[in-house]
């Protein structure tokens, strides 16, 4: 069994519940849960394939059962500061043998790199992820025995920020995809106000629901989308490093 893990909680500090914000009365994050929705259909329907929304067990996050109904995904309430021990409790509860991972922030993560990664882990990958997409749309996968073994000994630990470093490098299967330095340097995460809007202008503009990375990308790029959050990276990766050595 194939899990779809959308790790996401509510108590953001820069952005007060980015994944509630609505456009055209829709929540962000019902339009990434939708985008895997369609892509895996007919996984989700041989029963192949389920969907989760990972959090932690703080009560703000119970907000997340009021946006879907029970046929399309669960919500997983787990360990509050280490990630991937919510990820394997789920797992583990679940019956699930492989992990997508994917950030909540991230709300056109490619559905077309996740099959990529998922082939490879059905064929034998202990960890698989793509390299080349821009920051928002990679994909991880790993194995729940993969998972289990990295994180034994550390289970107690803060694991938020960064935390693949549990993973051994030599063990992983990278995917690199060849696509130009235009494309990769889009933004396309959900931290600040710049963030949100620039989702606001994609998803108003387009269909997301079923559109290609490429057109994604083509669209983005013609009509200077990017433009909106792109001052944003040195400010990101500025907080990201500080709180991921906060963690080491």
């Amino acid at each position: 069994m194939i899990g779809v893990f959308i790790t996401a909680r509510l108590g953001s500090t820069r952005l007060s519940e980015k994944h509630l914000i609505e456009i055209n009365a829709k929540p962000l994050i019902r339009y990434l849960v939708e985008r895997f929705i369609f892509a895996f259909k007919e996984s989700i329907e041989r029963n192949e394939l389920k969907i989760f929304i990972t959090t932690s067990i703080k009560p703000e996050n119970k907000k997340f059962e009021s946006i879907f109904d029970a046929n399309e995904l669960q919500v997983y309430y787990g360990s509050d500061e280490n990630i991937p021990l919510r990820h394997l409790e789920c797992a583990r509860e679940h019956n699930i043998d492989y992990i997508i991972s994917i950030d909540g922030d991230d709300i056109l993560c490619s559905t077309e790199a996740s099959k990529l990664v998922i082939d490879r882990l059905l064929s034998g990958s202990k960890m698989a992820y793509t390299k080349g997409l821009p920051l928002g749309m990679n994909i991880s996968g790993y194995s729940k025995v993969f998972l289990e073994k990295s994180l034994k000994g550390i289970e107690s630990n803060k694991l938020e920020t960064g935390w693949n470093r549990i993973f051994e490098k030599d063990e992983i299967d990278i995917i690199k995809l060849n696509l130009s330095d235009d494309i990769a340097k889009i933004r396309m995460t959900l931290d600040y106000e710049a963030d949100a809007d620039f989702f606001k202008t994609v998803i108003s503009n387009l269909d997301v629901l079923n559109i290609s990375d490429i057109s994604l990308f083509d669209s983005i790029i013609k009509n200077k989308w990017s433009q909106l959050n792109s001052h944003l990276g040195d400010i990101y990766w500025a907080n990201f490093n500080k709180l991921k050595e906060e963690e080491i």
